[in-house]
């Protein structure tokens, strides 16, 4: 019960933020932005009984890996800009985050 607890919550806050987008894209993108996400874990591992050195630790894990993800945000639209196709510039851009993620998990090893 508890686990369709937690997927009621993420299904409201995504059907939410995709209906705002429909109305005006700067405020969808906003609460897109939101670490939504984030603030779940951290209450979902809290009510779990996870220590605060456990939810420190999260945080940080979090903190260290949002940087890779930036890069996604970064080459999707200036390959749209250059005129790619969207499902190749969305495909290169998520090779590339990839890339990224690897990287930033090898340095922080």
């Amino acid at each position: 019960m508890y686990f369709f607890i937690k997927v009621l919550i993420s299904a409201v806050i995504i059907a939410t933020v995709t209906k705002l987008s429909e109305k005006t894209l700067i405020g969808g993108a906003l609460l897109k932005s939101l670490p939504f996400t984030s603030f779940l874990v951290f209450f979902f591992m809290k009510y779990e009984g996870r220590t605060n050195q456990e939810i420190k630790q999260m945080s940080w894990d979090i903190l260290y890996l949002v940087i890779p993800s930036l890069i996604l945000f970064i080459v999707f639209p200036v390959l749209l800009g250059k005129g790619w196709g969207f499902y190749s510039s969305l495909m290169i851009s998520t090779v590339v985050m990839c890339l990224g993620y690897a990287i930033t998990l090898k340095i922080i090893a």
